[in-house]
């Protein structure tokens, strides 16, 4: 498998499959939502890492999605999101991760009008994890989700200043949600993407489904990748081991894509 292809996994199924990762190579971007990450065992930390090392495989961390809203206006609830965010980190660090997928958590049915708000408290809470990851050796790479163009993520990057925070381009949220068009999302974030996350879906749902079972024009979307000359980590997130199988044979199908 291409050192640069990760899929991302739960720890559960990771540890439940580990003659399907030694077979076939998977770089593994593992995933804790916090209700996980609330009763970790240290113990199953402990041997996620020992098979990625054995088997000499690359991870990362997918942090925590579910009710994270690291600019919410209530401080609690920020204060919350913040405290998952350090567990993610502390996870990352025990697992050996390269770098941990963060989100804004910006809704934009509550929040549509009130993105400017809502991102000017999502600044000082990335600035507090990016500080802590980095002393942890770690980067953090925020990914688009609900936000409807670049500039939102974007710009909260920049005012975060911060070296260790770089990009993640959701190509299955963009179908969904993003109003920008890819061909010119990529150009806006194209100095600092760092990873992709690649799924499927037919632009009314984030289903997940295997790269080419859906609506989404991939021809394009490498073509452009290309003429950005950008090289980012591919992440693939199939659901179940049906929807791993039609992956690889994506990838297979397609490897001009990632040549």
């Amino acid at each position: 498998m291409n050192q640069a292809f990760f899929f991302a996994v739960p720890i559960d199924f990771l540890l439940a499959h580990e003659e399907l990762v030694r077979q076939q190579r998977v770089n593994a971007e593992v995933f804790a939502d916090g209700d996980v990450l609330e009763i970790l065992d240290p113990a199953r930390v402990s041997a996620a890492r020992a098979l990625l090392d054995s088997a000499g495989l690359r991870r990362r961390v997918h942090g925590p999605i579910s009710e994270m809203a690291l600019g919410a206006f209530d401080p609690k609830i920020r204060e919350v999101t913040l405290h998952r965010c350090r567990q993610s980190i502390d996870f990352a660090e025990a697992l050996g991760a390269e770098s941990i997928v963060v989100h804004s958590g910006f809704d934009i049915l509550n929040k549509r009008d009130l993105a400017d708000r809502y991102f000017a408290q999502f600044v000082p809470s990335l600035c507090a994890i990016a500080e802590e990851a980095a002393g942890k050796g770690l980067r953090l790479l925020v990914e688009n989700t609900f936000e409807a163009s670049p500039d939102l993520i974007l710009d909260a990057v920049d005012a975060a200043g911060a070296d260790n925070v770089g990009l993640l381009f959701d190509v299955a949220h963009h179908h969904v949600y993003g109003k920008t068009p890819v061909s010119e999302w990529l150009p806006r974030w194209a100095g600092r993407i760092e990873e992709v996350h690649i799924t499927d879906n037919n632009g009314d749902w984030d289903y997940h489904l295997a790269p080419g079972r859906g609506t989404i024009d991939f021809a394009e979307f490498f073509a452009i990748l290309k003429g950005l000359s950008l090289r980012p980590v591919y992440t693939f997130e199939p659901h179940d081991i049906e929807a791993f199988a039609d992956t690889m044979k994506f990838i297979q199908a397609h490897a001009d894509y990632f040549a």
